[in-house]
């Protein structure tokens, strides 16, 4: 029981920090394109979302999965899971003022 116990935390630990993680590294190519406008922080960051939502999802739905088999730590999990959640709107956020931008500069 212990170790399910464990898991569960490292597993909900390692996600939270994989999607502050995801932020940052989103957060800083977006600032830096709004400020040097280098058009391959473009294509890098298309990339980085796609990676990133794929490697987001995975922990999401082992965190899901963890919710629903092992009932234990259910509030940590659930915060777990707003965390990974949160990245989405930011995301969309940015991706829409990224193509605000480029509307107006073309």
């Amino acid at each position: 029981m212990e170790d399910y116990k464990n898991k569960i935390i490292y597993d909900g630990k390692f996600a939270r920090f994989f999607a502050l993680g995801s932020f940052i590294i989103g957060s800083v190519l977006f600032l830096v394109f709004t400020i040097t406008h280098y058009e391959i922080l473009i294509v890098i960051g298309f990339y980085y979302v796609i990676i990133a939502f794929f490697l987001n999802l995975i922990l999401l739905l082992n965190t899901i999965y963890n919710l629903i088999v092992y009932k234990h730590l259910f509030l940590f999990q659930l915060g777990t899971i707003l965390i990974l959640l949160l990245n989405i709107p930011i995301s969309i956020f940015y991706v829409d003022l990224l193509l605000n931008n480029l509307n107006i500069n073309l």
